[in-house]
């Protein structure tokens, strides 16, 4: 069993982005795992990535936005969920003017870096 208060987890920050990492691939029996709450701010686009071997669950918490995957726009808001699966590109961008903010479940990530930042946006 783990447990994490309100408020724990390591902060990183991005350039077009925050989280929280809440349960890292240590705190799994079985590695690869990671639970993580992102934070884009307002009027942001965050760039367009792929991961190649790992698989993204998104769980949007609050906010609204348009998350781009394999190059469909879906408008994103609190309750919608979303699967990014390995090599798929997506990106998102926050349009409005208050924070737009999702957990993220991470599945089968590497010990390495496995993001491939693809430049700029997809339109």
């Amino acid at each position: 069993m783990r447990y994490r208060t309100a408020g724990a987890g390591e902060v990183v920050e991005e350039q077009d982005y925050s989280k929280i990492i809440i349960f890292s691939s240590d705190d799994f029996e079985v590695p690869g795992h990671v639970l993580q709450v992102v934070t884009v701010p307002p009027h942001t686009r965050q760039r367009l990535h792929l991961h190649r071997q790992q698989t993204e669950i998104f769980y949007v918490l609050e906010g609204q936005a348009v998350i781009r995957i394999g190059g469909e726009e879906f408008p994103a808001q609190p309750g919608d969920a979303f699967i990014c699966s390995p090599g798929d590109r997506h990106s998102l961008w926050n349009q409005s003017g208050e924070d737009f903010r999702l957990v993220v479940f991470k599945i089968n990530k590497p010990e390495e870096d496995d993001t491939t930042w693809c430049g700029g946006h997809e339109s």
